[in-house]
């Protein structure tokens, strides 16, 4: 099918090198109308729930519509779900239980979490924006150490739709490294940056350990040149209780 091929000439075309992906998104795209399902490996910190999404150690657990208290939770794999339409991805699911499974898809088995990722990430570039933001939240759960690089290379990246982009800053700002932090300060203080995409970077800066998050906030409200930038890193610096901010407002205040 000539839609098929093309589909899968524009996913290859923005995924890294890689075999395993690559066939992956031929696969996708071959299954012409159909849901598509496929296995992989999760975080050890991930647990599927019944209802919902469980990442880290709290109880807190994500929904398609948002966070809410997990329940019922269960240790990966994860199975996702792609509605394909014409060789082409609509929409992303992660399985939560068997129940909810679609009855009848076609199922490509278990791929290497590191060739899932990358194939999500890949489909996050060009699918529809709730489908996008999907594919990121799939690809973090994967297996895969250093993610977040390649999600900052998603965030930075223009030509892909806002809300992966949002969803991407959102998870880099939940890594462990110095690297991430750098680079949500450059999102954060581009001026030629959309304002929602710069607040997202701003918000997952402000979720950093307050080693890192009060300096790169403090030095954002104090020279930024958007004043939306500045108030909103003014905001997030009111909601910490770490010692220096009251000291910096203070230093704003007498025009220091």
């Amino acid at each position: 099918m000539k839609t098929s091929a093309l589909a899968v000439l524009a996913l290859v075309a923005v995924l890294p090198v890689g075999a395993a992906a690559q066939d992956l998104a031929a696969d996708v795209a071959a299954a012409g109308s159909a849901t598509v399902r496929f296995t992989y490996r999760t975080r050890p910190d991930v647990e599927i729930c019944d209802e919902d999404i469980r990442i880290g150690d709290d109880h807190v657990g994500w929904r398609g519509s948002g966070w809410r208290h997990a329940t019922h939770c269960r240790r990966g794999p994860a199975e996702v779900e792609l509605d394909v339409r014409e060789g082409r991805v609509r929409g992303v699911e992660v399985v939560r239980s068997r129940a909810s499974a679609t009855r009848g898809a076609v199922d490509l088995g278990e791929v290497p979490a590191p060739d899932a990722a990358r194939y999500l990430l890949g489909l996050a570039r060009i699918a529809p924006d709730r489908a996008g933001e999907h594919a990121v939240f799939a690809a973090v759960l994967a297996d895969v150490t250093g993610l977040w690089r390649d999600l900052l290379g998603l965030a930075r990246d223009r030509s892909v739709p806002r809300k992966a982009r949002k969803s991407a800053l959102f998870w880099i700002g939940q890594q462990a490294a110095d690297s991430a932090t750098r680079g949500l300060r450059e999102v954060a203080s581009d001026d030629d940056e959309a304002q929602d995409v710069r607040n997202a970077a701003i918000f997952s800066l402000s979720q950093r350990d307050a080693s890192e998050s009060v300096p790169a906030l403090m030095d954002l409200a104090s020279t930024a040149q958007n004043a939306e930038t500045r108030r909103t890193a003014m905001f997030w610096l009111a909601q910490s209780d770490d010692p220096r901010v009251p000291g910096f407002f203070e230093s704003i205040l007498l025009g220091k």
